[in-house]
């Protein structure tokens, strides 16, 4: 048999070596199209969008059910584009929204990923969002405050974080939607607010990034997390921010786009994470 000479690599060399042909395919086939051609590819089609994120809103098919512990997030998600294009859904859909989304609300306070289901600090901030995101008299009195505020009382943890959900797991994404809510709610206070900033300074690594939890990897969506949570409670200056923002730049790929952690590949999200 004739030795192998074709260059194996690694399982990430060989991935990488795909994203980057993709890429440089599309990058070709845009550069090569005449200019026309050029707008009408990069034009977002609004007409066609809205009526997407409305069908959406209404009822979504079977291939969504292992999202039902996240309908208020999809809510938010389409709300939150709606107003991006500067688009409002009309009385009767807002008013289904607005009854939906108090059938989440746990009596106990927050909200869980749907009626009857257990409160959960991330659904707590998709459907108060949500909810903001629609405004007007009948959105916003909607969310008992008060009882939101018990909740992430609930939710606070004797290192200075906060917990998911009852017994749940704790990290940075739990400090970010908790202290957001309560900001954005005007109940944040000295008792929501203790040690929090502690908790996330320990949790940025030698690369400069963000991790979930102290001792992980840096990761671009707990970086989001974690730097907003500092500036919601006025305590970035306490990172070292230089060494995240350049964290940050060397997590762009050659592609353009963004990747989450150190050699892992480009993906659409980290573009808004990071």
């Amino acid at each position: 048999m004739e030795p192998d000479t074709e260059p194996r690599g690694t399982v990430t060399q060989r991935e990488q070596s795909m994203v980057l042909n993709d890429v440089n395919m599309l990058y070709h086939i845009y550069a090569t199209v005449p200019p026309i051609a050029q707008t009408l590819m990069m034009e977002l089609q609004r007409k066609n969008h809205v009526e997407y994120l409305l069908r959406g809103l209404q009822q979504l098919g079977p291939s969504f059910c292992s999202l039902d512990a996240n309908r208020p997030w999809i809510c938010y998600w389409i709300l939150h584009s709606m107003a991006l294009l500067g688009e409002f859904v009309d009385a009767d859909l807002e008013d289904r929204t607005i009854e939906f989304l108090s059938r989440c609300q746990d009596p106990n306070g927050g909200y869980g990923g749907g009626p009857g289901q257990m409160p959960h600090l991330a659904t707590t901030y998709a459907a108060v969002n949500a909810l903001i995101s629609l405004g007007g008299e009948k959105s916003l009195p909607s969310i008992n405050r008060s009882k939101v505020y018990t909740f992430l009382k609930c939710m606070k943890d004797p290192s200075g974080a906060f917990r998911m959900h009852d017994a749940g797991e704790i990290d940075v994404r739990a400090c970010y939607t908790a202290i957001s809510v309560a900001s954005i709610l005007n109940i944040l206070d000295d008792e929501l607010l203790q040690n929090v900033g502690n908790y996330i300074l320990s949790c940025q690594t030698y690369e400069g990034g963000i991790a979930g939890e102290p001792g992980s990897e840096a990761h671009g969506g707990y970086t989001f997390c974690g730097l907003a949570a500092m500036i919601l409670i006025n305590e970035a200056d306490r990172l070292d921010l230089a060494a995240l923002i350049g964290w940050v730049v060397f997590r762009q790929g050659v592609e353009g786009g963004f990747q989450g952690r150190t050699n892992k590949l480009v993906d659409g999200c980290y573009s808004f994470w990071q």
